[in-house]
């Protein structure tokens, strides 16, 4: 998890506001190929997992599936977080900021799927 942070620790290094930005619409661009089982490309797609530790993923677009589909995209900015500048930064400093940012992310995401149609019932999953 530390890797995912990284952003935090340098907003907190340099002082640095982090601001929550969602934008809507981003998983419409592309699809992705979802290859059967057994087939050729899904066994070369695993042994390519297997040498290298992860699985390429194939999409395709508008094109001959090199451009995005013209799908609309919302994106919506929240408030500044603001983070004091710290020399020495601390793991405990990284998740306290790193929690703020996450929540804040969290109510924007909330506030605003209704109106760039999503449903009400729609979560947001942050893996």
């Amino acid at each position: 998890m530390r890797q995912r942070k990284g952003f935090v620790r340098v907003a907190l290094e340099f002082g640095a506001d982090l601001v929550p930005v969602y934008a809507f619409g981003e998983n419409d661009l592309f699809r992705q190929v979802i290859l059967s089982e057994g087939s050729l490309g899904r066994r070369l797609q695993e042994l390519f997992k297997k040498i290298m530790g992860f699985a390429p993923c194939l999409f395709v677009g508008e094109h001959m599936g090199i451009l995005p589909y013209r799908n609309p995209i919302t994106t919506v900015v929240g408030s500044p977080i603001s983070v004091p500048k710290h020399i020495k930064v601390t793991e405990e400093e990284v998740d306290h900021f790193h929690k703020l940012y996450m929540e804040a992310l969290s109510k924007l995401f909330h506030e605003h799927k209704v109106s760039c149609g999503l449903s009400e019932s729609h979560e947001l999953r942050i893996i």
